[in-house]
């Protein structure tokens, strides 16, 4: 079962009224059990609860994961007042502090295993408009976009790069010792796996797009009934966690971020903006009446400030600054 999955099960049950009841028979089973004198009839009775209903086993997967935040409660007593057929207040007060452990257990589980968890404590990270050249231990050249954060897992069976957010340039490494062990790049919709190549993988808002400049890759969708579909030099596609689209061609401007620059070649405003924002704080914004307006040039990234002078210079439009981070771009 994927991370992924698992998220989604741990979300339902704090989010589902009838889960939320079956975590907490959950947790009533596990202090039972903690008590050290459950009777056959009782585990033959949890035995039964759990293989009711797949729920059941979800359930009780949360409990494990968060049992240990459950150690200081004496064992002997709470497992004595769960068995009590009269449901004292000293009863219902242990089981309110178990639920109150077992939603925040069970909610942080869930964060530390959100993307953007995931990203914000990855082991390597870009802030809004750096770079960062990587030397991975095979050789392999990574390089960072902006806002960008990667997980490296280098083990004697596979070489993993698992990118969180952002965009990279992969450049494997070449040579036998290289060969030993699958190269994988992994995004939350799939993986990339690459012969000996130069590509770029980036993360949108719901799919990875994969740009190939050399050699070739093979994309798989994380769906399982998806077959791989090898991309070669000058293709592109991108990939959900449910299918891969078609190939189209690699743009001008798919690379030219590792040499900090942004190349339009009449491209929308609307989406020039869209792009250049991503290398600055703050918000960017484009007056719809002038989105269309066609954009052309090469420019550098290390300045967006002076590109969005350029941009008044070329073009019928006024940059509006309400402060140094929230920015308009609307007609002259």
């Amino acid at each position: 079962m994927s991370s992924r999955t698992m998220v989604d099960m741990h979300s339902a049950a704090v989010m589902d009224p009838a889960q939320g009841l079956v975590r907490q028979q959950a947790f009533e089973w596990q202090v039972t059990l903690w008590s050290g004198e459950t009777t056959d009839d009782e585990q033959a009775a949890f035995a039964h609860w759990l293989a009711a209903d797949p729920a059941h086993a979800i359930a009780w997967q949360q409990v494990q994961t968060v049992g240990n935040r459950l150690q200081g409660f004496p064992r002997d007593v709470a497992g004595g007042v769960l068995r009590t057929r009269a449901p004292s207040a000293r009863r219902r007060r242990l089981l309110g502090t178990l639920g109150l452990v077992a939603g925040v257990g069970v909610l942080a589980y869930g964060l530390q295993r959100s993307p953007q968890w995931a990203a914000a404590t990855a082991a390597y990270r870009t802030s809004t408009g750096e770079r960062r050249d990587l030397m991975l231990p095979d050789g392999t050249q990574l390089v960072l976009n902006t806002a960008s954060s990667v997980d490296v897992d280098f083990s004697s069976q596979f070489r993993l790069v698992e990118l969180r957010e952002g965009e990279i340039q992969v450049v494997t490494a070449r040579g036998a010792n290289a060969e030993n062990r699958p190269f994988v790049v992994a995004t939350t919709h799939g993986t990339v796996r690459p012969k000996g190549t130069r590509f770029t993988v980036r993360v949108l808002d719901s799919t990875s797009q994969v740009s190939v400049l050399d050699g070739s890759v093979q994309v798989t969708s994380r769906h399982a009934g998806i077959p791989a579909v090898e991309v070669a030099a000058g293709e592109k596609v991108r990939l959900t966690d449910q299918d891969v689209s078609a190939k189209a061609a690699v743009s001008a401007n798919e690379t030219a971020w590792v040499s900090g620059r942004l190349i339009a070649e009449r491209m929308r405003l609307a989406d020039f903006l869209g792009e250049l924002g991503r290398y600055r704080r703050g918000v960017l914004r484009c007056d719809p009446a002038i989105a269309e307006l066609a954009v052309s040039g090469v420019y550098p990234l290390a300045d967006t400030d002076r590109v969005l002078v350029a941009l008044e210079r070329a073009l019928p439009v006024r940059v509006h600054r309400i402060t140094s981070h929230w920015v308009t771009v609307a007609a002259s």
